[in-house]
């Protein structure tokens, strides 16, 4: 029986052992924490449910929708945001919509920059891009301050990748909802997705509250903070890549986020269907997200979290083209039998389903065998061309 060693116990790690525990693997799992889950772990505050930062299921797979469903299931429900914009003092919806802009006091200005849009020319960072797509004023409106806020940086230029920010459309027409050809979902149960991972785990061996200190490739070990020495003929990982290899080639940038959490004494205070709100102006916080909206709990009360830029976690990865980059370099380096999965094992920001596709890729690579094509099921956010294509 071959020894598998799993590093990380969220919707990868737990995933990957519960499928080669099924093709009697001996799986281990090492989890840092004293819970498993990662950041898509339901807790509680206030009697409320809760996760770091929403976590809806959003993707374009009836397959992995349907994988996740037959262990926890799933709410279909409709995704709204709303932007604040201070300098109007008002809330607009997001993705930006054509109805919106008739509301707008300088909307004149902004139809003449949009009927003058120049996309002739290929854009070579995040700000050009979106000028280039929306004008001048509805960038500084809804993207300008609020991702050198979320990213923490002086200037948008920074950024020389671009096409993963755009949610569907620059600009929308018809229906107000978030990936609308999309499949939008939050478990039914109160405890969300916990007993996914729970069920995901069943056979496995689980370390957790015992980080890695080092993966010595070349012996096949993996030593943990406690001083404990494991062996694998596998070792599959999802902690962040560049630390799997002691940051050889250098260190991968993360921007992470504080969290404070308040409950208010009325029942909802969103619009219904409105998730979490993003604040685009000079507000310290990015957004605030009511968790009833997106988890349905039935309190007489409600809990909100405000989400703030941080560096004490790692969350988001620099969509810088030199860190993507390096990142791949690192995958490339890694022995035949190791493999590096989810978010941070790629450094790429993976959704629940992109996460989910990753994991089948390597049960297949491992086994040689398919069930039901779930490997091919990697679709990119927004793409619906190429989605309808491979339907």
């Amino acid at each position: 029986m071959k020894k598998v060693i799993i590093i990380g116990a969220g919707f990868a790690g737990t995933t990957i052992a519960y499928l080669l525990k099924q093709e009697g693997y001996d799986c281990t799992v090492i989890e840092k924490k004293d819970v498993i889950g990662g950041g898509c772990r339901t807790h509680f505050f206030g009697g409320h449910p809760f996760t770091y930062g929403p976590r809806p299921y959003y993707g374009y797979s009836q397959k992995i929708f349907n994988w996740i469903d037959s262990f926890v299931k799933l709410r279909k429900m409709p995704l709204y945001l709303l932007s604040y914009v201070e300098k109007d003092n008002r809330f607009y919806n997001y993705p930006i919509h054509e109805d919106d802009i008739n509301q707008m006091p300088d909307k004149e200005e902004i139809l003449e920059e949009l009927a003058q849009r120049d996309n002739s020319k290929e854009p070579d960072n995040f700000e050009t891009y979106w000028i280039q797509r929306v004008g001048k004023r509805l960038y500084d409106k809804f993207v300008n301050t609020y991702s050198k806020k979320m990213w923490q940086i002086e200037s948008n230029k920074q950024l020389d990748t671009f096409n993963w920010s755009a949610k569907d459309e620059p600009i929308q027409k018809g229906s107000k909802q978030v990936y609308k050809d999309s499949i939008i979902a939050y478990p039914y149960n109160k405890d969300g997705y916990n007993q996914y991972f729970e069920k995901m785990l069943e056979g496995s061996t689980l370390i957790k509250n015992n980080g890695v200190k080092k993966c010595n490739f070349d012996k096949k070990e993996v030593c943990l903070e406690d001083g404990t020495t494991l062996t694998y003929d596998l070792l599959i990982s999802s902690m962040p890549i560049e630390e799997l290899c002691e940051n050889k080639l250098g260190e991968l940038p993360y921007i992470g986020r504080d969290f404070i959490k308040f409950v208010l004494p009325t029942n909802t205070i969103f619009p219904e269907g409105v998730k979490f709100c993003h604040y685009t102006g000079e507000e310290p916080y990015t957004r605030i997200v009511e968790y009833k909206q997106l988890t349905y709990h039935e309190a007489e009360d409600t809990l909100l979290v405000m989400e703030l830029p941080s560096n004490k976690n790692k969350l988001y990865p620099y969509m810088i083209k030199k860190y993507i980059n390096r990142a791949q370099e690192y995958i490339d380096s890694l022995p035949e039998e190791v493999y590096s999965i989810g978010r941070l094992g790629t450094y790429k920001y993976s959704t629940i389903e992109q996460t989910i596709s990753q994991c089948f890729e390597a049960y297949t690579k491992i086994t040689g065998k398919s069930i039901d094509g779930i490997e091919n099921e990697f679709y990119k956010i927004g793409d619906i061309k190429e989605i309808k294509s491979r339907k």
